[in-house]
């Protein structure tokens, strides 16, 4: 147990400098506390205060459906960081009487309230920097990953982290905090895609356009089917699920960025004429291994020959798309991107089982 002479000679003194004093000062102090003083639990932050917006907040009768980490992060909707903390106090009163999931934004069950509060005062986002106070608030998510961004906190030295706001779901630990936090990284990156994407269109001709949207459909699709080729089994299936489309959402708007900079892809002529082959061989091999495998590895979640050839087939009409959409927008290299996309799907077959 944390001393209770420590809390008021340390960490509380910290969390009143910052409400009476403003925050850069403390949240220095906070990054210079030797690792050996440090707590090691979250009992140090349960008496930090809270501001006084905290009781404006109405007591919801459901799980609010505002979904803070929206308008945190600026996702489908403008950043505002006013509303943010608006919507994640009434989060948070709902998260403490245990309000069931709001299947409208059922994100924010986790993602939302004290964690969406505790992004916001250590970023400072709208608010004064406090840290004690973010603190507070992460362990009130999930202490685990409270104490485990601790150390990390205390290198940054009061300072922000130099490329992207700090995020305490980077430091998740249990399944369920990680399978949430997963879902939430994934939107913030499918948001800046279709910023990108938004972006593109401007430039483009009434033909391509509408290719370009029948891209973005067959890759949509794609995208889904490849759950079914992604191993099921154990409790990060979720995870491994998310992580391996996040990969390939990735690899698509990365081809979008070197081809929009007139940066083809480096292929021969004959492996562009090779790539067909390359493809067809691997995936004829992976068929005869999976149609190989027991039952009782299919019922644990081990990708079948059905699933493979459903996301096959969703692959076939994704990459037709991908060429007929090069032909109108990089018809010079239409055969070389038509082969690279087959390429990085043979690189992937390769990978399953």
């Amino acid at each position: 147990m944390i001393r209770r002479d420590y809390l008021c000679n340390s960490l509380l003194v910290c969390a009143a400098a910052i409400v009476a004093a403003g925050s850069a000062l403390a949240a220095s102090a906070f990054g210079q506390i030797p690792s050996s003083q440090r707590p090691a639990d979250c009992s140090a932050y349960a008496s930090v205060p809270l501001p006084a917006e905290s009781k404006n907040a109405p007591v919801p009768k459901t799980f609010p459906d505002c979904a803070s980490y929206r308008s945190y992060r600026g996702i489908g909707r403008p950043v505002n960081f006013s509303a943010a903390r608006a919507c994640a106090w009434q989060e948070r009163l709902a998260q403490k009487a245990s309000l069931q999931q709001n299947q409208q934004e059922p994100t924010a069950w986790v993602i939302g309230g004290s964690l969406i509060l505790a992004d916001i005062y250590f970023n400072g986002a709208g608010v004064p920097r406090n840290i004690p106070l973010a603190m507070r608030f992460a362990c009130e998510s999930e202490e685990g990953m409270a104490m485990l961004a601790l150390p990390e906190i205390a290198k940054l030295n009061g300072a922000l982290p130099a490329h992207r706001p700090f995020e305490f779901c980077d430091y998740a630990v249990t399944t369920f905090t990680m399978n949430f936090c997963g879902g939430y990284a994934s939107e913030i990156e499918s948001n800046l895609r279709t910023r990108y994407y938004d972006s593109l269109r401007s430039s483009m001709t009434t033909e391509q356009r509408a290719a370009f949207e029948k891209l973005l459909a067959a890759e949509r699709a794609y995208i889904e089917a490849h759950a079914f080729e992604v191993d099921q089994g154990g409790t990060i299936r979720n995870l491994r699920t998310l992580g391996s489309q996040h990969i390939l959402e990735n690899l698509f708007r990365a081809d979008l960025v070197q081809f929009e900079r007139r940066h083809w892809p480096p292929l021969s002529a004959p492996q562009i004429a090779e790539a067909d082959g390359l493809l067809q061989h691997e995936y004829q091999e992976k068929m005869q291994q999976l149609s190989k495998e027991s039952q009782e590895q299919n019922a644990d979640g081990a990708v079948s020959v059905q699933n493979l050839s459903k996301a096959e087939g969703a692959w076939e009409k994704y990459r037709e798309a991908w060429t007929a959409f090069a032909r109108l927008r990089y018809p010079v290299a239409a055969d070389g991107i038509r082969a690279q996309i087959t390429l990085d799907r043979y690189r992937w077959v390769k990978t399953i089982g």
